[in-house]
């Protein structure tokens, strides 16, 4: 069940049964926070090379020794988050937060180089909505008294790129003698995976007022994710006439990523 589907009920169930909390971060405390997530990951998600033999355009009896390179680069997103944080005690507190639907554009580039070839391929994979579900140890080192609470905090994090099909990796027209488009094929399939990892923060809550339940929050998380990526291609014929028979990798996307939020809170106690 997805995260959100939990937090949302709560945080409106929340607001409207619960007592104010004033000034004070005191023990029994609870959070609910809103707002926008801009998540950054590695530029260069994933990266594989290899050494293969084709068959010489110019001499089909003859082979060439090419070096076969496959690269992924991610984009980066705005979307939104919400997360809840409860305080076990002075100064320490649990937090759970969902980050959805940021949708990083994904590039896919294809080489081959060798003697007398220089070839490069660049395709777009469109984008993939990717989601973050975090849980956090949090400690505010300063006196609970104090409207202006920074906060740092390390956990978990369970990184999942929403997808239910294997997508194209080419994408070839097929034409008529008029250069119509009158079908498309196919030539690759790549799939992603999910994964677990760590996760830290940095972040502030800031009072709107000495008294106020409402409050101002920014944070800095970084996640380690390792999700997988499987990989085909077959029968790719280049422009230079060079046939690429088949191409495999499966392997783990370096999907390392800051995700910096803006939002706003309400403070409450029951």
């Amino acid at each position: 069940m997805r995260t959100k589907s939990l937090l949302l009920p709560l945080a409106i169930a929340a607001a409207s049964a619960a007592s104010p909390a004033f000034a004070d971060f005191n023990a029994g405390d609870f959070i609910v926070r809103v707002g926008a997530a801009y998540m950054d990951p590695e530029n260069s998600a994933f990266s594989q090379r290899s050494f293969v033999d084709v068959i010489d355009p110019l001499d089909p009896e003859e082979t060439i020794r090419v070096e076969l390179g496959d690269a992924l680069d991610l984009d980066s997103d705005t979307t939104w988050f919400i997360n809840g944080t409860y305080f076990v005690a002075d100064h320490w507190a649990v937090q759970l937060n969902y980050m959805g639907a940021a949708k990083l554009d994904a590039d896919y580039t294809t080489y081959v180089i060798g003697e007398n070839i220089d070839f490069r391929s660049y395709d777009s994979l469109g984008n993939f909505e990717t989601n973050i579900t975090s849980a956090f140890v949090n400690w505010y080192p300063v006196c609970v008294e104090s409207w202006v609470q920074p906060y740092v905090g390390i956990g978990v994090n369970y990184t999942d790129i929403d997808q239910d099909f294997l997508r194209p990796v080419f994408v070839e027209d097929v034409t008529n003698d008029n250069g119509q488009v009158v079908d498309r094929v196919d030539r690759g399939l790549v799939n992603f995976g999910s994964s677990w990892g760590w996760t830290a923060q940095v972040g502030i809550d800031i009072e709107f007022g000495r008294d106020a339940n409402w409050l101002f929050n920014a944070s800095a998380m970084y996640v380690d994710a390792s999700p997988e990526v499987e990989i085909g291609v077959d029968d790719v014929i280049l422009s230079n006439g060079i046939a690429i028979e088949s191409i495999r990798y499966r392997d783990d996307l370096d999907m390392d990523s800051w995700v910096f939020n803006l939002g706003v809170g309400y403070k409450f106690s029951f």
